[in-house]
């Protein structure tokens, strides 16, 4: 993609220079903007570094090829001004161009996103807060974080964090039809089962697939929320919730499923649970040199849900039997869809996959690829179940 980003005066500009980087990580072509006030901040040549490309000034406009704020705006997917000035704002909801990256603004036909940066009475002026109202109808505004401000003061107008921006900007460019407004469940993570008050039983799972299945669901539009027993780092716009236990997991999803489209449930929830005792159970009061523990069985989850399009997965470590325990699991669990993962080719917690995606209808092998690129196709498969 081609990504244009303005940055005005402000010094939360040197947040851009990490938000280029995620782009160009990404293999995006980025050009830079920069007003007369935004160089007082940062030199023209760290951005052009950073970028491979010329920098767009006043100084360096040129009418002989592409580098003017009209062609520059034909050629970009996005144009997003980060950080943007309560004075930048204004001027926009004003509708004034009186420097190069606002008759940029004025010229651009696309997508425009804008992240503000202002002291917190700029940012709250009766006058900045009636322009980003304004400006919420014809463009997207990722609102500023609260917190120390560098003039010293405490309260919002913070730039926003550079992953929401980043994420924002792919879901605005990689949005699909089938997804917008789709809201999904995505479920990640072991479960924890306590056998008393300072021990628990659980399993490897790293809740990394359904992490990566959560942001590439929001990056193609929908409205999701990740139940996990782990931490993660996604954008805001992402609602987690957290779980420990089988009966824990359970509750949430019995609340969240009569609202949502569908269920990825890349969770892994254990069979069993021990019979739980209060406080800490004593060593020497078990007075053997082995511990039997007894246990409950769990309900299956994913077979007590309906209402809801189900996509399940799978762990096998019996590469013979796997497949057919997974079609039988399809069935078991009135499944739209069951993920196959092989453990015996990735441990749990590995950065890789391989997947054979099952319907009753079909098998799709996903061959070995990092976690997103293989929950991108288990998003594009599960469009058809």
């Amino acid at each position: 993609m081609n990504i244009l980003i303005g940055v005005t005066g402000s010094i939360a500009i040197y947040k851009t220079l990490e938000l280029i980087r995620l782009f160009v990580k990404n293999g995006d072509n980025v050009r830079v903007i920069m007003t007369n006030s935004a160089k007082k901040f940062i030199n023209p040549l760290t951005f052009k570094t950073l970028t491979r490309n010329k920098i767009l000034d006043e100084t360096t406009e040129d009418w002989s090829n592409d580098f003017n704020h009209i062609d520059i705006g034909k050629w970009a997917d996005i144009f997003i001004i980060a950080p943007a000035t309560a004075n930048t704002v204004n001027k926009i909801n004003a509708g004034i161009a009186d420097n190069l990256l606002l008759q940029t603004y004025l010229a651009f036909t696309k997508e425009v996103l804008i992240a503000p940066s202002a002291n917190t009475n700029m940012y709250m002026h009766p006058t900045t807060q009636t322009s980003l109202k304004n400006l919420q109808k014809d463009l997207t505004i990722i609102e500023a974080d609260s917190g120390l401000l560098a003039c010293g003061d405490t309260g919002i107008g913070k730039m926003a964090d550079v992953n929401d921006i980043f994420y924002k900007s792919m879901r605005i460019l990689n949005k699909k039809e089938f997804w917008c407004n789709k809201n999904v469940i995505v479920t990640a993570g072991g479960t924890i089962e306590k056998i008393d008050d300072v021990r628990f039983i659980s399993n490897f799972s790293s809740g990394k697939m359904g992490e990566a299945l959560a942001l590439e669901l929001y990056i193609s539009g929908a409205n999701v929320t990740l139940l996990s027993s782990k931490t993660h780092n996604l954008p805001k716009e992402i609602k987690i919730i957290a779980f420990e236990s089988v009966k824990n997991l359970k509750t949430k999803l019995d609340e969240l499923t009569p609202k949502n489209d569908y269920l990825f449930m890349a969770a892994a929830v254990s069979d069993y649970s021990p019979i739980y005792s209060k406080g800490k159970i004593k060593k020497d009061k078990l007075n053997s040199n082995t511990w039997k523990l007894e246990m409950t069985k769990n309900i299956d989850i994913l077979a007590s849900i309906n209402g809801i399009k189900k996509i399940g997965f799978k762990a096998e470590t019996d590469e013979k039997n796997a497949l057919n325990s997974a079609k039988k699991a399809l069935i078991s669990k009135n499944a739209n869809a069951i993920c196959l993962n092989l453990l015996t080719k990735n441990n749990f917690g590995s950065d890789e996959n391989e997947v054979i995606f099952i319907t009753k209808d079909s098998e799709t092998k996903i061959p070995q690829a990092n976690k997103r690129e293989i929950a991108k196709k288990i998003i594009e498969l599960s469009q058809n179940v």
